[in-house]
């Protein structure tokens, strides 16, 4: 048997001895996103990956044949990024839909706010708490739109500069001093000042931003609230489950002849006189090639693969600056149920669309109670909060293939199951002890909260409960250290230019021909489709190739307001 593997690694060894223009360490949508736009502009590109599949944490499980979407599913980006029509994503088999209302608010006294990417409908639901609050919500909503769509958007798809720079950009226009201005105050600030009368909405604007951990007392990030309240009310769920994304990206790669090797981890990035020249395998094997991507976290790629001592001779300082990487304060708990009927909410008699949103958040009655249950999380509570979305209600195809085996088909038709999934923001470390202990108590915790908005969940059976505490994050993916949902925390000095740090945020490294491109990045996290493609135009351009794909008119149009670069 010991023959037979050295004789195959032996093999293999032989067939890598080729060099390779490009390799990409990381199968995740970002590697994937790279690869694919630069083996189509002929490059020869290998992707190598630790695990047996690609995608990375756009991932979709199946649990007794039941569809399960285990990390990213609401994706912000799919009508704004140029992946998906420079790659033809959806002649691969990536197609999306933005159900509406995107969100739904429920109170205790089983009232609703309902919010869509239509600002009238939005206004005529909150017209409902406040006629106020409706005006000043579609004027707001209207500059934030401005603000999104013609400065953030168009330069999260460019290469970033250094902050001076960027002041002096911003500063030549009324929306960019707006935009500097928001930047510099904490999200609390930014909702407050917009004088909304209504607990509700100040408690929906302020959730939306903090769904993904963004800490509500934290400055310089604020050009994230306008940015996530109106992309969230624009998000998307990926047809079939999140995976088709990544598998549309990994298709289009191996269509213009691009390869990939997975459960094949990086021991080492070889460099040779201050250039990366290759990589050498867990399993001895070692590749050569013209450049080296690196899409994993800024720990592993620079002190890992490459080293802290040869990192030291060739950037003094760096190695301290990678050893400082902060990964963030919180995460996600997900639970997800396979029942067998939807969920009907007692507010729907409110708002009968209450139903049909995207998502329901529940837990969460004012701007307070938000603040007070991110706060409790981050002292490594577990606060009953948090939101939930029956993605079968507008994905059929994510319906159960194959039904549960421990029960007959006449007690629970698959035409009759439902997946469930609900997730709220919670510590890595828990106050009460061990996640592998506490996850389905806090799980049954959090049922008796959805039962009380959805008491016909009470009845239902469930086929399927499984809980997913943020422990397990970290347990898959290397790079999602402590839960890191996006791959490092988002304060100021780690976001722009500075993420992961003032030599790296422009894909290039200190180390000539070593590239990083994943979501610890610029512009960082949240399925963005940014990271990967910004990196190839730069490896295009530093390998002579030339890129088939061009600026979208959008971004071009930003350039030329100048208000992107």
């Amino acid at each position: 048997m010991a023959d037979v593997v050295l004789g195959f690694l032996r093999y293999i060894q032989e067939e890598k001895m080729e060099q390779y223009d490009v390799i990409i360490v990381g199968g995740g949508h970002n590697g994937l996103l790279a690869g694919a736009y630069l083996a189509k502009a002929g490059a020869k590109v290998l992707v190598l990956e630790r695990r047996w599949e690609t995608g990375g944490a756009v991932m979709t499980d199946e649990q007794s044949g039941c569809r399960i979407n285990t990390h990213a599913c609401y994706m912000m980006m799919m009508d704004r990024a140029p992946a998906y029509e420079d790659l033809r994503l959806q002649e691969f088999g990536c197609t999306y839909i933005s159900p509406q209302p995107a969100v739904t608010f429920l109170t205790k006294d089983e009232k609703a706010l309902c919010l869509y990417n239509d600002p009238d409908k939005s206004a005529a639901s909150i017209a409902r708490f406040s006629a106020k609050d409706a005006v000043k919500f579609k004027k707001i909503y209207e500059e934030w739109t401005l603000l999104v769509e013609e400065c953030i958007v168009p330069q999260t798809y460019r290469s970033t500069i250094a902050p001076l720079e960027m002041v002096y950009l911003l500063n030549e226009k009324e929306i960019g001093k707006k935009l500097l201005e928001l930047s510099e105050k904490t999200p609390i600030e930014i909702i407050n000042e917009c004088g909304f009368e209504s607990e509700i909405l100040k408690a929906a604007l302020l959730y939306l931003t903090t769904m993904w951990g963004i800490n509500p007392d934290v400055t310089g990030v604020g050009f994230l609230v306008p940015l996530y309240i109106v992309r969230m009310l624009n998000a998307a769920l990926i047809r079939g489950g999140s995976h088709r994304l990544p598998s549309a990206i990994y298709k289009s790669f191996i269509a213009n002849k691009g390869m990939v090797e997975d459960t094949m981890e990086v021991e080492r990035i070889l460099v040779e006189d201050g250039k990366a020249v290759g990589v050498k395998t867990t399993k001895g094997i070692e590749i050569m090639a013209r450049c080296v991507i690196s899409t994993v976290d800024p720990e592993q790629t620079f002190l890992r693969f490459v080293g802290e001592e040869k990192l030291g001779e060739i950037a003094p300082g760096l190695p301290d600056t990678i050893k400082g990487w902060q990964w963030e304060e919180l995460s996600h708990y997900v639970l997800h149920m396979i029942v067998n009927g939807m969920p009907e909410y007692k507010a729907a008699i409110f708002d009968p669309d209450v139903n049909n949103a995207f998502i329901q958040v529940m837990g969460v009655d004012s701007m307070q109670d938000v603040a007070d249950k991110f706060r409790e999380a981050a002292g490594g509570g577990l606060p009953l909060w948090g939101h939930m979305t029956c993605f079968t209600r507008f994905d059929p195809v994510q319906k159960p293939s194959v039904l549960a085996r421990f029960l007959p088909e006449s007690e629970a038709p698959v035409r009759g199951l439902q997946t469930l999934r609900f997730e709220n923001i919670s510590p890595f470390t828990a106050k009460e002890g061990d996640w592998d202990n506490l996850k389905d108590k806090y799980a049954e915790r959090l049922k008796e909260m959805i039962y009380y908005y959805a008491p016909n969940l009470r009845e239902a059976k469930t086929i399927r409960s499984y809980s997913y505490p943020p422990t397990y994050v970290e347990k898959k993916f290397l790079n999602m250290q402590r839960g890191s949902i996006k791959h490092g925390e988002y304060i100021s000095t780690q976001m722009g230019y500075f993420r992961p740090n003032d030599l790296c945020s422009r894909y290039r490294t200190p180390v000539k021909g070593l590239y990083v491109a994943g979501s610890s990045v610029y512009p960082g996290g949240m399925v963005l489709l940014a990271g990967g493609y910004c990196a190839a135009g730069v490896v295009a351009e530093d390998l002579g190739i030339t890129p088939w794909w061009s600026t979208p008119a959008s971004i071009k149009a930003a350039i030329e307001k100048g208000l992107a670069v």
